[in-house]
């Protein structure tokens, strides 16, 4: 039993330095940008970020690039992708030296559980990107309103959010601006910020733009109406997330409190994971990740009410 726990402490504290010299690595290399764009000098590039680099122009890297940028994750896909393959091999041994599992079997639920999580914390993060736009769209409207009520057109209005704004919407609106100068007309750039970011509230707030735009009319005080509009969608969103709260809670310490009992029932029973080790135990192990990621799913969408 001790031998299992200080393997397992020794996994645990493997992974958290690696994450680490990742975090250390993501800040090297934003300060080296930093010094060769206002002090012009050439940092000396490293045989890992040369590697990294020709990993980061793989195929999988250029479709993961973009998920990571959508989902705040500031990594490259070849850092997350090592920090993917260290998670996978940490939870194998953790699962081996600490719960005594067979070797197959942590693997095969390492393998599982590391794509999973992974999928997951991208779902979740994007929600999150979507969430703080929605939040500052408000403000956007009446940025834009302002704008309209100087006499200043639909893009130039669009600039100046840009520059009184912070990220995330600033970047997003920056684009625009940015095809917007590249002789890309209002309505296509527009349609392609709603494929970018998933948001009803963005949807809304784009189509008043583009129809607006066609028919004319006052928009000033349509972009006034819709910044209230929005705020009052603020304040309901957060009375939903207080009320469903203890439900997100439940799906989240769901799969915890399994892996709990499964650990206390390898304890208080002798040979316990020999049980895996043939057909009927594999498939025994299946149907419970099934379930477990059915129950995670289910409660997570009676939580999500939309409003």
């Amino acid at each position: 039993m001790t031998e299992a726990i200080v393997g397992a402490l020794a996994v645990l504290c493997s992974m958290l330095a690696l994450f680490n010299w990742v975090e250390m690595r993501t800040a090297q290399r934003q300060t080296n940008e930093v010094l060769e764009k206002y002090v012009g000098t050439k940092t000396e590039i490293s045989w890992s970020d040369r590697l990294a680099d020709r990993l980061d122009n793989q195929e999988w890297a250029k479709k993961l690039a973009p998920q990571l940028k959508r989902a705040s994750i500031n990594l490259r896909p070849s850092e997350y992708g090592a920090l993917l393959i260290a998670g996978e091999l940490g939870l194998t041994f953790l699962l081996y030296l600490g719960l005594d599992a067979p070797f197959f079997m942590s693997l095969l639920i390492a393998g599982v559980l590391t794509p999973l999580g992974s999928r997951m914390l991208i779902n979740s993060r994007k929600f999150l990107y979507v969430r703080k736009i929605d939040a500052q769209l408000s403000e956007a409207c009446r940025l834009l309103s302002s704008a309209a009520r100087a006499g200043l057109s639909i893009p130039q209005g669009l600039e100046l959010v840009v520059k009184e704004m912070s990220g995330p919407i600033k970047e997003e609106l920056n684009t625009v601006v940015k095809e917007l100068q590249l002789g890309k007309s209002v309505e296509v750039s527009l349609r392609e910020l709603i494929n970018r970011v998933p948001s009803r509230d963005l949807q809304v707030f784009v189509n008043a733009l583009i129809i607006q735009r066609r028919a004319g009319g006052d928009l000033a005080r349509v972009l006034s109406e819709m910044a209230s509009t929005m705020e009052e969608r603020k304040i309901i969103h957060k009375t939903i997330d207080a009320t469903v709260a203890q439900a997100r809670f439940s799906a989240y310490m769901l799969p915890v409190v399994s892996i709990l009992i499964v650990f206390m029932m390898s304890q208080m029973i002798e040979n316990f994971f020999d049980f895996f080790t043939n057909i009927f135990g594999i498939i025994v192990l299946i149907i419970f990740i099934i379930m477990q990621v059915i129950g995670f799913i289910l409660i997570k969408r009676i939580a999500d009410i939309k409003v």
